[in-house]
């Protein structure tokens, strides 16, 4: 299938919101269990996994990762393990309370799962071990809310939890139960009638259906190897591991949406422009329903690269990692387009195993390390060379591994598969409705916005077309303002003849990671009144 489709998040039209007593009943004692006894089988997984990443990370005068940076390693986590994209883990300093009488946001829940943690550690910092106690309890509270989500798939089905089903059974409830995933509140009290409706229209609402439903066949039958009758656990554990592996399968469809991208990429830059974004759809082509959404838009997520007057570009990591290719799985979280860039600095970080290295150990280890389009080894090139440098003289002759200024080095070297780093505050990622219903405007660009700026670029010579890195490097904005996950003091180097810097700010995170979807709970009500999306369909 040529055609490429994300439905986008649907936009939230109820917040739902639980009391602090709730909270605490539910997590408290899992919480306290945790970090008191020894790590459980998951958190033991986990624990392995987050080593590296911890090693790396900048620690406090006790150890540990601080509030900002638990955040930003839980975020990366589970980016990079599942493609989810978890609301509430990037509160960002903004202040939220938990004692309202109206009850705290379900995608505050993860913030207080932490606050937890650090009064549990006086306020010490949390070390590996906690940090993987503390991922552990967020996926068990993932898969707890994917289990009321199967349950509503089976009350749907008019089935009840004790039944024993066959395979057949089990996969039609589960195909209800993505879809639910895949179509968020448009699937809210549904009956079997209308679900069987939208089942038969899933392929022309959301184009990957098809592949989808192989996805749930093929899941079913590596968890249940054969088994003639199913119960309500056995389907559970199918649509937990489904859950946890649908990223993985998205990213196929990331794939293809790079791939076409790339083959009107302007000069290995990473960037495409705008009227070659917007070709397919003027031209009728196949994949005409691609790439249609607004400048506007696009700018708002952070997607589009207005550094050359008059030459407009969108940026393929930004784009492909943007909310607009994000599904609507839950009200908690999305899935999205996996951050290619993370796997490269898990790789730097595993090898460097501190926050900061010199410059001539980031070139080496960076010289001859792949990515799915940069062959390795390589030379790097003297602007990426002078870069690096300039980066160390700002930091006393070392480089921070988690600061803006890294992060853009790593988009100049890799500018397919690491996104651009704007600034704090200068980009706020939404959902394509969420944007649509705020701003007032529309998220898809008109038939004659996209016929005026593919006509406007027709009779621009591309003579000027270059393919060298050291060409593409310079073609590529490059700005000196730094910002750090951990704010140190800054000393120059001696004889350092690194450009003025711009204002150091003290952030949490990168605007990239504001757009964190999901929130967390073991269980929840709905409270009453809560209005039903319509159902839409959309293309990107």
């Amino acid at each position: 299938m040529d055609a490429n489709a994300f439905l986008k998040a649907n936009p939230k039209i109820y917040e739902e919101r639980m009391t602090e007593a709730d909270v605490q009943t539910t997590l408290l004692a899992e919480v306290e269990a945790g970090i008191g006894t020894s790590t459980g089988s998951k958190a033991a997984q986990f624990e392995e996994l987050l080593k590296s990443m911890f090693n790396a990370l900048p620690k406090n005068e006790h150890g540990g990762l601080g509030h900002s940076t638990v955040r930003y390693a839980l975020h990366r986590f589970f980016v990079q393990r599942h493609g989810w994209v978890i609301q509430g883990l990037d509160r960002a300093g903004e202040s939220w309370n938990g004692t309202s009488p109206a009850g705290m946001l379900k995608d505050q829940v993860p913030a207080y799962v932490q606050e937890l943690f650090e009064k549990r550690l006086d306020g010490k910092g949390l070390g590996l071990h906690e940090l993987a106690v503390m991922a552990a309890t967020i996926e068990h509270l993932v898969h707890n809310e994917a289990l009321a989500k199967l349950g509503n798939a089976f009350d749907i089905h008019a089935q009840l939890p004790s039944s024993q089903l066959n395979a057949t059974q089990a996969n039609e409830i589960l195909e209800t139960y993505m879809m639910s995933y895949i179509l968020g509140s448009a699937m809210t009290k549904k009956s079997l009638k209308v679900v069987n409706k939208l089942k038969a229209k899933m392929s022309q609402i959301y184009l990957p259906w098809p592949d989808t439903q192989v996805f749930i066949r093929e899941s079913l039958a590596k968890v249940t190897q054969g088994a003639q009758l199913l119960d309500f656990a056995m389907v559970a554990r199918v649509a937990e591991n489904m859950g946890e592996n649908f990223g993985s399968f998205q990213a196929s469809e990331c794939n293809q949406l790079k791939s076409t991208l790339l083959k009107v990429e302007d000069r290995g830059t990473g960037r495409v422009r705008l009227h070659d974004f917007y070709k397919p759809a003027f031209g009728g082509q196949d994949g005409a329903w691609q790439f249609q959404e607004s400048a506007p838009y696009l700018r708002q997520i952070g997607a589009l690269d207005e550094s050359i007057p008059g030459d407009v570009k969108v940026i393929v990591a930004n784009y492909l990692g943007s909310q607009a290719n994000c599904i609507a799985s839950s009200s908690f979280y999305t899935v999205c387009c996996i951050d290619e860039c993370e796997s490269l600095l898990t790789h730097l970080e595993s090898n460097i195993m501190t926050s900061e290295a010199p410059p001539d150990r980031v070139a080496g280890l960076v010289s001859s390390l792949a990515s799915s389009t940069v062959a390795a080894p390589r030379e790097l090139s003297a602007t990426l060379r002078r870069r690096l440098d300039e980066i160390a003289g700002t930091h006393g002759g070392t480089i921070p591994l988690h600061g803006r200024l890294f992060a853009q080095w790593m988009h100049h070297a890799y500018p397919r598969e690491c996104p651009f780093p704007h600034m704090s505050g200068t980009t706020a990622p939404m959902g394509a409705l969420d944007w649509q219903a705020e701003s007032g405007q529309d998220h898809t660009a008109t038939k004659d916005e996209i016929e005026r700026i593919v006509q406007e670029f027709q009779s621009k010579s591309t003579s000027d077309m270059m393919d060298s890195e050291e060409e593409a490097s310079e073609l590529m904005p490059w700005s000196h303002e730094e910002e750090l996950l951990v704010v140190r003091p800054i000393q120059l180097s001696t004889g350092s003849s690194s450009p003025a810097l711009g204002c150091l700010r003290s952030v949490s995170l990168f605007a990239a990671l504001a757009s964190i979807a999901m929130g967390l709970v073991r269980s929840f009500k709905k409270s009453p009144g809560f209005g039903e999306d319509s159902l839409q369909k959309f293309y990107v």
